[in-house]
């Protein structure tokens, strides 16, 4: 009997289980699932928390369900008596309770063993077995899937632990409670977590000032309508054609060309869009809520390049990849990570009014004997009392103090090893574990942000299609492995 490790129930780790519930290969397997009781089945993005928190993607986009694409839509219409919820935009915490349905189907299926604490190591074994610590326990397995979650907050100006700092803002209700009435809140960075802790603050209702400060003063646009399409030239069948005459490599100029005629095929201006939403300042966001100048429709196109899109990325060469992460990502990430339309018009009407008040070129935070001052462009500072982070994830894997025990371990002992362009480095499409120590840890998966250089896409029905390739392609080579 096989015994296999799931490190993380967010996510990916509930899809994982969810594919291992519905493999009949691993029927005699011996399942263990690993995490902290207040985030076990949702994740730290959709724990309990604030209904002000909502989903940045429509209700259609978040299935866990492969064999059903409108299985958590159809969740909202049984449990929140909401019809034809398709395009529209939920809570986080809905999604949680989803997704602890989903968690109990499953658990109820395989009857895993659940223990309720951190791991805090794992190593390699002379018989290619992983020994796991726990708080209180050290098991052996066959099979881990590290399901890990998010990579840690970035704290560009080092200020962890300084009073009046707030490093990682969720759970909002819990990490931002104990704020006062009345005072000034500075928010460092415009992303969607910026836009998550605006409207939170603002819609508590307690007369805060809120500052927000970034670098570049570039806010996400809002998502538009995204049309059902079908991709004519950003094909597989062009990869392979184009893999077979180039080396088995595709030139970044042919997949620009290949996203270009995409663009004229729906009758997108790609050149308009660039020159006129780019920047993501006020006058952007206010031109397109008038007009949406076929923003959606970019976006459509974008997000229907999801299923592939590792598969494109792993087509270039060294070069070619870091010429599109260095100078097309940004402007491709800008209209790839759009909010929901509600919250944009929240954002510009308190913009408007001196609600909140936005700077750009940030230049540096330092801590004073009561709160903080922000240098920003021209030489001005900005005085506030407390300072929330939301500068997002650092994608960077080495040792720190912001890591985890665990991920400290796996960079100490080599058993995972970085990726130039984030996260760390796995076989793809098996997503195994390479060493720089141990070379290729076969039946160590990893899953999630923690491969987002590779995988690139992190949102919940991505990590779901890719947990039951890695569940299922395994047993197709492991068949008699697995019933030993």
């Amino acid at each position: 009997m096989k015994k296999i490790a799931i490190v993380g129930m967010g996510a990916a780790g509930v899809s994982v289980l969810n594919a291992i519930s519905k493999n009949k290969d691993y029927q005699n397997c011996e399942i263990v699932l690993y995490d902290q009781p207040r985030t076990f089945g949702t994740g730290v993005p959709y724990q309990s928390d604030s209904e002000k928190l909502l989903i940045n993607q429509t209700a259609d986009t978040m299935s866990l369900d492969p064999e059903d694409s409108l299985d958590f839509v159809k969740w909202v219409q049984k449990k929140k008596g909401i019809p034809n919820s398709e395009k529209s935009f939920f809570p986080r915490t809905w999604f949680g309770d989803y997704m602890q349905e989903k968690l109990a189907e499953s658990v109820k299926m395989v009857q895993p063993r659940i223990i309720y604490e951190w791991v805090t190591d794992l190593k390699v074994k002379d018989d290619g077995t992983y020994l796991i610590k726990s708080d209180t326990a050290s098991e052996h397995y066959d099979i881990v899937h590290l399901c890990i979650g998010h990579l840690p907050y970035q704290d560009p100006y080092q200020l962890l632990g300084t009073k009046g700092y707030i490093h990682h803002p969720y759970p909002v209700k819990q990490e931002l409670a104990n704020i006062p009435r009345g005072v000034r809140i500075g928010i460092i960075g415009t992303g969607l977590t910026g836009i998550d802790l605006i409207r939170y603050l603002k819609l508590q209702d307690k007369g805060y000032s809120i500052q927000i400060f970034s670098r570049d003063g570039r806010f996400p646009l809002y998502r538009g309508y995204e049309p059902e399409i079908i991709l004519n030239h950003l094909t597989m069948e062009n990869v392979q054609q184009a893999k077979a005459r180039n080396n088995g490599f595709v030139p970044l100029e042919k997949m620009i060309e290949w996203f270009r005629l995409e663009c004229v095929d729906k009758q997108v201006d790609i050149e308009y869009l660039r020159l006129h939403f780019s920047r993501g300042n006020k006058k952007q966001l206010k031109e397109q809520l008038c007009n949406d100048n076929g923003i959606g429709m970019l976006q459509a196109i974008i997000h229907k390049m999801d299923t592939h899109i590792a598969e494109f990325l792993q087509a270039f060469t060294k070069t070619d990849k870091e010429s599109f992460f260095t100078y097309y990502e940004p402007l491709f990430k800008h209209f790839r990570t759009p909010m929901p339309k509600e919250s944009l018009k929240e954002l510009v009407q308190w913009w408007d009014s001196g609600e909140i008040e936005v700077w750009e070129g940030l230049q540096s935070v330092e801590l004073e004997d009561s709160g903080f001052k922000a240098e920003v462009a021209d030489d001005e500072t900005v005085k506030v009392d407390y300072l929330v982070n939301a500068t997002g994830h650092d994608m960077e894997v080495k040792q720190s103090v912001y890591h985890s025990e665990l991920m400290n371990h796996l960079v100490q002992n080599e058993i995972i090893q970085p990726e130039r362009f984030g996260g760390v480095k796995v076989i793809w499409p098996s997503a195994e574990a390479i060493s720089r120590r141990f070379g290729i840890l076969r039946g160590l998966f990893i899953h999630g942000q923690l491969i987002q250089g590779i995988q690139y896409g992190n949102n919940a029905h991505l990590l779901m299609q890719q947990a039951y390739k890695v569940v299922n392609d395994y047993t197709e080579s492991k068949k008699t492995e697995l019933k030993d």
